[in-house]
């Protein structure tokens, strides 16, 4: 359940508009409408506040967090269910590194110098101090986490449904996050 919600939490609004604002807004291949909102237009402008909705990393951390409680709780999975095999841990968690290499590079192409959540925070009292890393830092784990997940993850078109095959991390996903 836990990676269908890391799934999830990347189709829902707060992430994708940050994907067109920090990606397309930014690279001037989108244009002020009519009923642009301030947040928007303050980005346009060069107004960079961090009250700005635009400016909160919160949507991409929560899928990073997943990831990371899901590389560390999922291999005791295969002590209590018999049918979760090795081969299922590593897909789940070559999935698992892709996305959470992925949520870094937006961050790191958009802002910089980054917080690398490698560990996850499972409940408000024990929450890492992530440090705060050198563009190429975070470039390094972002690629080491891809160079694993390559060859963890399934091969475009094995999974056993039509939706996992199209909805999922495959070999060829983590290729061309990799390009």
């Amino acid at each position: 359940n836990v990676v269908a919600e890391s799934y999830r939490l990347m189709t829902q609004w707060d992430f994708t508009s940050r994907l067109l604002v920090w990606g397309e807004l930014r690279a001037d291949n989108v244009i002020e409408g009519n009923n642009t909102g301030t947040d928007i237009k303050n980005i346009l402008e060069a107004n960079l506040l961090p009250t700005n909705e635009y400016a909160s990393w919160a949507p991409f951390y929560k899928v990073i967090n997943n990831c990371n409680i899901v590389m560390k709780y999922a291999p005791g999975v295969c002590n209590e269910d018999p049918s979760f095999m090795q081969g299922d841990l590593d897909v789940v968690i070559g999935q698992m590194k892709a996305l959470r290499a992925l949520c870094h590079f937006y961050l790191v192409r958009t802002f910089r110098d980054i917080p690398m959540a490698l560990v996850p925070a499972v409940n408000d009292a024990d929450i890492p101090d992530y440090n705060q890393v050198h563009p190429l830092e975070a470039l390094n784990y972002i690629m080491a986490d891809l160079d694993r997940a390559e060859n963890m993850v399934m091969k475009s078109g094995k999974f056993t449904t039509v939706a996992h095959n199209y909805g999922r991390i495959t070999r060829d996903a983590v290729l061309a996050i990799k390009a």
